[in-house]
């Protein structure tokens, strides 16, 4: 009897193995395979580009104060130059002799003010005892006055003459480089005529035309000016509150934070915006939402393995096709394969596959 008694167990112990096993296999059958990639992995930071100009802030094109005959140019085109550093000079002759005229004038009314300074002190004590009349003393007094107007009337034109001598020597009002010579020895020029342009090469300034929509949120982690396979990193000096009304822009102004690049070069200017995007082909739809599916991973529990399920991450604003803003933890695991056949909750397993490196995104400028 106890024989029988230890054959019906074991044949109830087989059966509920053999139920075991196969709902083990059935589970199995339902779980999905799929593979997974961490967000870092897959994440990247759009590269916006527009074009852009190098403009200096100073390019002057410098012009005769006065009528004179070119005497004697000492620059090339090209040529770098300091500030106060002698371009070029004038013939300066008539400008000199006319100042030597007016010196002589002074000295003819000086003598007659000397002159007229003694009538005066000495018509003041014949006054007094009545040697001369009051007219008399009156007319002294207005002739000192006279002559020395007409002194401080000729100071002024020595000051004006001494001013246009020293406007015969063109001199750079900055440090510069030559950048166009529009005159030749012996050439006259008039009052007003340009001589020679001169540009600054060390005050550099990028402008770029960004359109309005991308304004107000211009977060970026890296801004560049890409001038012939070279980069120049750029820092945001000002935006310019002005909108062109037909394309939508606003002008910025960026400075070179270490190397500059040419005045007048044209470039792209790459924008990295510090948002981070998933690519469009990792999200997918469910019940008219889009986002991506998660890797969850259930901790294992009394008698049990830990389970692993799909779960649904919906992304606000996310449209199908194009690459969507996502704000999660970079280490969270997105599942690649397998994810267009699984639902949320879905019981899946891993495959290990060969992982790639996801590649930065560039954009233009939209």
């Amino acid at each position: 009897m106890i024989k029988n008694t230890i054959r019906g167990l074991m044949i109830w112990l087989g059966i509920f193995f053999s139920l075991s096993i196969y709902a083990i296999d059935d589970m199995s059958i339902d779980a999905i395979p799929v593979t997974v990639k961490s967000l870092q992995q897959l994440v990247f930071h759009p590269l916006k580009k527009a074009p852009a100009q190098v403009v200096t802030l100073q390019n002057s094109l410098l012009s005769a104060e006065i009528s004179a005959i070119v005497k004697k140019i000492y620059v090339q085109i090209g040529d770098k130059v300091l500030k106060d550093q002698l371009l070029l000079s004038l013939e300066c002759d008539d400008y000199e002799l006319n100042k030597q005229q007016i010196l002589s004038e002074k000295k003819v009314l000086q003598a007659q003010r000397q002159f007229a300074d003694y009538q005066y002190e000495r018509s003041k004590k014949l006054i007094k005892s009545k040697s001369v009349s009051q007219e008399s003393h009156r007319k002294q007094a207005t002739e000192v006055t006279k002559l020395t107007a007409q002194i401080q009337l000729l100071d002024a034109k020595i000051q004006q003459s001494e001013k246009n001598i020293s406007r015969c020597q063109i001199k750079a009002p900055f440090s510069g480089v030559i950048a166009e010579r529009l005159i030749h020895i012996g050439e006259h020029v008039a009052s007003h005529s340009p001589l020679v342009r001169l540009i600054d090469i060390n005050d550099l300034e990028v402008e770029v035309q960004v359109p309005v929509v991308l304004i107000d949120d211009l977060d970026y982690t890296a801004l560049n000016f890409v001038y012939r396979n070279k980069s120049y990193p750029l820092k945001i000096r000002a935006v310019i509150p002005s909108i062109e009304t037909r394309a939508r822009h606003q002008k910025v102004r960026l400075s070179f934070v270490h190397k500059k690049a040419l005045p007048d070069a044209y470039g792209m200017v790459e924008i990295t915006l510090r948002a981070m995007y998933i690519p469009a082909n990792y999200l997918v739809t469910r019940n008219s939402q889009t986002g991506i599916f998660l890797l969850n991973e259930k901790p294992a529990s009394r008698g049990r393995d830990k389970s692993l399920t799909a779960r649904f991450y919906p992304i606000d604003n996310a449209l199908t096709g194009r690459a969507a803003i996502i704000d999660l933890p970079l280490y969270s695991r997105v599942i690649i394969s397998g994810r267009n056949a699984l639902s949320d909750g879905q019981a899946v397993y891993l495959q290990k596959v060969q992982s790639k490196a996801s590649t930065q995104v560039k954009e233009p400028l939209q």
